[in-house]
């Protein structure tokens, strides 16, 4: 699946937006982000399928004496969300544009 650029609407593969912070059209060669919400919808995912998977796996391991009875459900809901988040982030990925950076070591000349 693949997102497009927003200046040159060029495709941009869905695996770079998990590969690399700093994400570059392949085409134009400016620099684009994963939107804001994008990355709040992918964690919101992730949370509440590891909630599930920890409400499940809970249950199950709940006559468990000792460390198995809580730590299970930890570790299974910790590789669900970093399952989850990562999945949803590739499905949901809206791309902008990069604010310029801008210098503000030279004085401005008003």
């Amino acid at each position: 699946m693949a997102r497009k650029c927003p200046n040159c609407f060029a495709d941009v593969l869905a695996s770079k937006l998990l590969a690399s912070n700093d994400l570059e059209c392949p085409s134009c060669g400016r620099p684009v982000e994963i939107s804001g919400w994008s990355r709040n919808i992918s964690v919101l995912a992730g949370l509440i399928v590891a909630g599930i998977v920890w409400r499940v796996v809970s249950v199950h391991f709940f006559a468990q004496p000792g460390l198995l009875g809580w730590a299970l459900p930890v570790l299974f809901s910790y590789l669900a969300y970093s399952l989850a988040a990562p999945l949803v982030l590739v499905l949901t990925g809206d791309l902008h544009l990069t604010p310029e950076t801008i210098d503000t070591s030279q004085p401005s000349h008003n």
